[in-house]
């Protein structure tokens, strides 16, 4: 039995890509041979888009695909997913404007918002996100930085209950192919090595790119010739997601607000106004670092790339 570790992860990302296609493969040949009517989740991004090419043109297996629709997506992504076929869209019965007013901001990242909101809430959770501790005296794996805990305090929350209530309570009862990757973020490295590509259960989830790169989905575009959505085309835009999710905004050097000021201000004006506590995401973001395209003291580092 092989034992997941973040070092065999590494090792595993750093196979070529004619490696990682076969493990794909062979991963998502494993899963559906035990689960029955699986659906591709996919978003539109570069990511899913490899997923359905790979699965359909590559596999030649036209599993049928759900996009989302949060409310939230670049109109640029709603065209392009409209131009495949079969593939239905769902709409979340919440809006982020109410999501926002309830639980809080989606700021810094979906692991410090979460624990910024457990700590503001008091839980069992915020001893260990503050100390560092479980409660069995153990080091956790988790905790929340320093330069972050003045956020605590603040009038407003932060929380990461938008990608539940928008995304993930909708799928939570579909036997799901993803195109999430391990190296996404620290939450989903663990989730690696605790399930692996595949988790079967009552509901099962496939995650077959989780041991590529981003380095290997371009890779892949440029062999197979695929396209992305156009909004990839500006350089501000890396990541498409939710169009105003403040997930990394704050390391972000060429701002994506900009692209949205610029092409859809009254979408931007709308989001930047929705309020937590009386407060607004405007200064929501402010407070944790982002600087807004608008403002004056805003400065475009135009060497990032």
């Amino acid at each position: 039995m092989i034992v997941r570790t973040k070092r065999l992860l590494m090792e595993y990302q750093n196979l070529t890509l004619e490696q990682k296609i076969d493990h794909s493969y062979g991963t998502i040949e494993q899963f559906l041979n035990k689960v029955s009517n699986p659906v591709i989740l996919f978003s539109g991004g570069k990511d899913s888009t490899v997923l359905l090419h790979f699965i359909r043109k590559v596999m030649k297996i036209d599993i049928p695909a759900i996009f989302i629709n949060t409310g939230n997506e670049y109109p640029e992504i709603i065209k392009f997913v409209k131009t495949f076929d079969n593939v239905t869209i769902i709409r979340p019965k919440h809006t982020i404007k109410k999501i926002i007013e309830k639980y809080g901001f989606p700021l810094i990242s979906k692991e410090y918002s979460k624990m910024l909101y457990e700590c503001k809430k008091g839980t069992k959770q915020s001893s260990r996100y503050l100390t560092g501790l479980r409660s069995d005296g153990q080091p956790s794996k988790f905790i929340l930085p320093k330069k972050y805990r003045h956020i605590i305090e603040s009038p407003f929350y932060c929380s990461d209950k938008c990608c539940n209530f928008l995304k993930k309570n909708i799928a939570k009862n579909i036997n799901s192919i993803t195109a999430t990757m391990a190296s996404e973020s620290t939450l989903r490295s663990f989730s690696w090595i605790r399930t692996g590509c595949n988790n079967f259960g009552k509901v099962s989830t496939s995650n077959p790119f989780s041991i590529w790169k981003e380095s290997d989905i371009f890779e892949y575009k440029r062999y197979f010739g695929i396209k992305f959505c156009d909004v990839y085309e500006d350089p501000r835009i890396t990541r498409t997601g939710c169009m105003f999710c403040g997930f990394g905004t704050n390391f972000e050097h060429l701002s994506r607000f900009e692209y949205l000021m610029e092409n859809y201000p009254k979408l931007y004006n709308y989001f930047l106004n929705l309020q937590n506590n009386g407060i607004s995401y405007e200064t929501a973001l402010n407070t944790v670092g982002v600087i807004l395209p608008h403002q004056s003291h805003y400065q475009r580092n135009i060497f990032s790339k």
